[in-house]
């Protein structure tokens, strides 16, 4: 084994390094060779001697002072350390910062309390079913869902680089029943119709509601929407802004072409007119960066709705109300699946499409019967 090395930390590209060696077997040979590891970003008030830099490096160094050369065993290591050294970086690296953000939000709320001090190697599988099950006591089961996912895979991340043998929450489950979820909520037709009409004096709100239904585009869609991406007949989706960022789309099959239908035509007409000719954005903010939905709703859209007492069900409420009014119309959910821009049909049938009344299901059969006699 190589000697005992406290790792000399320094900084480089914003963040905090440990520069350290490792005795390696070369060609038949043990050779000393130098490499570094990144620690943390550089962060108001840290340096290279603050407790935080100097602790998150000797918690790294543990894993180093005990490999034997040629074989690297890593030491077990702190699930908070790894979290903080390895999986957020890899996260950061190749997720959106939609999703960045929504696993912060786990992490902190309920993986970080949960894991403690306990490290990877000690974290046993009875340990994750007896949390997840309090979990599903007082939280829905697509939360708890998310929960054991992001679990899964900081633990499955640790077995893919040699961290640990196997993944502990392989086969972690709720022992016993899960809090039924809410019903999702969906705008009708007739719904979108009134609240299009409350927002009379806001043309821009009335063609982002209607986006939102007709074409069912996802809030941060319609943000990311150029007028560019608009020709006479159809309308392009190609961007999205997601946490303050204008990305990519959610997925591959998000990127996609829809037919321009009245209201939404007409809506568009009136908008652009309104709009300078020069304006990139469909919807911009007075700095010409594209507008953030969520502010146009709490600014003019729910006032506008509490005014004239109708209900605000979110933007996302338009989504699932196209979902289910084209199930209603071709009796299958592969429509839906490509307008709402869905991998595949399952995501569209479950939480998409809003439960139509059995009389009314069934009323919508008999019609289907009668048109085929026709």
């Amino acid at each position: 084994m190589g000697r005992y090395q406290r790792g000399y930390i320094y900084e480089a590209f914003g963040a905090f390094h440990v520069r350290y060696r490792l005795e390696e077997i070369v060609d038949g040979k043990l050779v000393r060779k130098q490499h570094s590891k990144r620690l943390c970003t550089k962060r108001k008030g840290l340096t290279t001697s603050s407790k935080p830099v100097r602790r998150l490096c000797d918690e790294f160094m543990a894993t180093i002072n005990t490999q034997v050369p040629g074989q690297p065993e890593p030491a077990d290591i702190p699930i908070t350390s790894f979290w903080e050294l390895t999986y957020w970086p890899f996260v950061v690296e190749n997720l959106k910062p939609s999703t960045q953000w929504g696993y912060k939000q786990v992490w902190n709320q309920h993986l970080k309390p949960h894991f403690g001090n306990m490290t990877l190697r000690e974290y046993r599988t009875p340990t994750g079913s007896v949390f997840l099950t309090a979990l599903s006591k007082k939280f829905a089961r697509r939360t708890v869902q998310t929960v054991r996912s992001l679990a899964s895979g900081i633990f499955s991340h640790a077995v893919n680089l040699g961290a640990i043998e196997s993944n502990p929450w392989h086969d972690v489950k709720v022992l016993g029943k899960t809090k039924t979820p809410a019903a999702t909520k969906h705008y009708t037709l007739e719904e979108i119709e009134n609240v299009i009409s409350a927002l009379v004096d806001h043309v821009d709100c009335q063609l982002i509601m209607a986006l939102s239904y007709f074409l069912g585009l996802r809030k941060g869609e319609i943000s990311g929407l150029q007028w560019g991406d608009i020709d006479d007949e159809w309308l392009h989706v190609r961007r999205a802004l997601s946490r303050g960022k204008v990305d990519t789309t959610k997925t591959e099959k998000s990127n996609r072409s829809l037919p321009l239908i009245q209201p939404v035509k007409g809506l568009l007409m009136l908008w652009r007119a309104k709009c300078e000719g020069e304006q990139v954005w469909v919807f911009q903010n007075e700095r010409g960066n594209p507008l953030s939905m969520d502010y146009v709703a709490v600014k003019t859209i729910r006032p506008a709705l509490a005014n004239a007492k109708l209900e605000w069900k979110a933007f996302h409420a338009g989504r699932r109300g196209l979902g289910t009014v084209l199930r209603q119309i071709t009796g299958n959910s592969t429509a839906g699946r490509d307008v709402l821009g869905h991998e595949d049909e399952r995501l569209t049938k479950d939480h998409y499409e809003g439960k139509l009344p059995e009389v009314a299901l069934g009323a919508m059969k008999l019609l289907e019967a009668k048109a085929l006699k026709s």
